[in-house]
């Protein structure tokens, strides 16, 4: 899995991608799920190893969608926004890795979920499950750090929002709670799970556009946010190759998560 990260990030280096800042963000995320599975963090290691194995596939399948339309199956909505994406120059890093994020806990991870439950595992499941979302914002505490370094202006970001990895840990739990519930209801109503899974991909995709595209219109309590973020993507360095380096260099979170 991490190998094909690495082919991942790899091929945004030579291509000056912005796919890849999802992709580091990833890598450093299953590398530190590792890390909890060696030292027995889960309840059920053995099903969190299924788990993070179909996960990551739903990932590489969309990939794959993406780039071989003709070879692979389809691709989903919340990742054809985010895959797309890439090529809009006027977002910045932290959007990106967010529309990736959205894109791969609200709607994939609960499917994974279906594929390696049964309905009455989903006590110790959840537990397992929010602990892999903890972690995950365990990386993107130290990767704000990182992004700072290479978009300055993210420094005002983090003073705007007070607490900011507080609110990070909050964002993470509405798509793990988005997610979990989708998976539940799926689980629970096999009969309406194609309706389910219809709208709960548009939603998913329409929450990814708007990271990528805040607008005032379409969240007024964020009024500032569009122009922030235009000041942000001003300032950032656009050597995508070079951030993406810089990114995958940052050391995994090993000792803050605590079981």
């Amino acid at each position: 899995m991490v190998r094909n990260l690495d082919q991942v990030i790899d091929w945004s280096i030579r291509a000056h991608s912005t796919i890849g800042y999802f992709a580091v963000l990833y890598k450093k995320s299953t590398l530190a799920v590792r890390n909890a599975l060696v030292k027995g963090k889960f309840r059920d290691a053995e099903r969190m190893q299924r788990f993070d194995a179909v996960f990551a596939q739903r990932y590489f399948d969309a990939l794959n969608a993406y780039f071989h339309p003709s070879e692979s199956g389809r691709l989903t909505l919340p990742w054809e926004v985010a895959f797309v994406g890439h090529t809009e120059t006027g977002a910045t890093m932290l959007q990106h890795m967010v529309a990736g994020l959205s894109a791969h806990i609200n709607f994939d991870l609960g499917i994974a979920a279906v594929e390696v439950t049964e309905p009455a595992e989903q006590g110790d499941f959840e537990y397992d499950f929010n602990l892999i979302n903890d972690i995950v914002a365990e990386q993107i505490r130290d990767m704000l750090d990182a992004v700072e370094r290479l978009s300055p202006g993210v420094l005002w970001l983090r003073r705007l929002i007070p607490n900011e990895v507080r609110v990070i840990g909050k964002t993470l739990v509405a798509f793990r709670t988005a997610g979990f519930r989708y998976a539940a209801f799926i689980v629970l109503h096999p009969d309406q799970a194609r309706e389910r899974t219809v709208s709960h991909e548009a939603w998913t995709a329409i929450i990814g556009d708007w990271y990528l595209h805040p607008t005032k219109k379409r969240a007024l309590q964020f009024a500032a946010l569009p122009m922030l973020v235009r000041t942000i993507a001003k300032r950032e360095n656009p050597d995508v190759a070079a951030n993406l380096r810089a990114l995958d260099a940052v050391p995994v979170t090993r000792e803050r998560v605590n079981a």
